[in-house]
């Protein structure tokens, strides 16, 4: 039993501090819900994805314990079965000609306070990485038409990253208060048909971006004009193929969060 009581040692109840460098984002952070923080993930191994809407239950074509899909005509979101990807739970995101994807979020019950540690990862792999946007994240825009909504529209409340259509390296997103988006560039590539783990990462002042692992971005706009803190916010995850000749696959095995109180 730990020190303190609680008979779960301390690695368990708060990620021990990286000395390596890595997910430096994750050290000190809680790994269950306590009164600490407040931790989500969701591995997709137990997801269904009702094809009907269900009275009071889940929504059609979304996965289970998510708020809703934007879906475009000949894109699909499945829970994946080939044992060489769709082992251990993973949903599929794909699509069947250009510029048509899919995009699901979850309630607006996050938001980042200043002062405040937050961090939402996600693990995903693609076949394409050059002709293909994906992006995830917090945005506060979820009654929107088209899957790239959660994150292109100009005007909205939203922290987001990952790749956008003609670059492999990744891309990182910021709006406060409706004033108009800004797009960062980070400082490493994502790879094709390998599994690469992203993390966005407040401190309670900046901003940044992970990939497996390593800072990839530091949000270099103003703060007080560009993250929106403050904001019930949504949690998102998004595909879109760009205009390439469509059959893209996104892989995602899972997304999780954790917010200090």
């Amino acid at each position: 039993m730990a020190a303190n009581g609680v008979g779960l040692t301390e690695s368990i109840v708060g990620a021990p501090v990286s000395n390596q460098g890595s997910y430096r984002y994750r050290g000190g952070m809680g790994m269950i819900p306590s009164a600490e923080f407040a931790v989500f993930m969701d591995d997709f191994m137990l997801s269904f994805i009702p094809t009907t809407a269900i009275t009071n239950g889940p929504v059609a074509n979304t996965p289970w314990g998510w708020q809703g899909a934007i879906i475009d005509t000949g894109a699909t979101i499945s829970i994946n079965t080939t044992a060489a990807i769709g082992a251990n739970g993973v949903l599929t995101l794909a699509d069947a000609t250009a510029s048509e994807g899919a995009s699901f979020y979850g309630q607006k019950t996050l938001q980042l306070t200043a002062g405040k540690k937050f961090f939402m990862e996600t693990r995903f792999r693609t076949d394409d990485v050059t002709d293909n946007a994906i992006q995830f994240g917090l945005t506060d825009l979820t009654a929107v038409t088209n899957p790239e909504d959660l994150w292109t529209t100009t005007a909205a409340n939203l922290v987001a990253f990952g790749i956008l259509d003609g670059s492999a390296t990744v891309r990182m997103l910021a709006d406060k208060s409706n004033s108009g988006s800004t797009v960062e560039t980070g400082t490493v590539a994502i790879t094709a048909n390998t599994w690469n783990t992203l993390a966005i990462y407040y401190d309670g002042a900046n901003l940044f971006g992970f990939v497996n692992g390593k800072e990839a971005e530091k949000w270099g706009q103003a703060a007080a004009t560009t993250i929106p803190t403050g904001v019930a916010l949504a949690p998102f995850f998004g595909h879109i193929n760009g205009d390439g000749a469509g059959g893209a696959l996104v892989a995602v095995d899972y997304i999780r969060w954790c917010s200090q109180r």
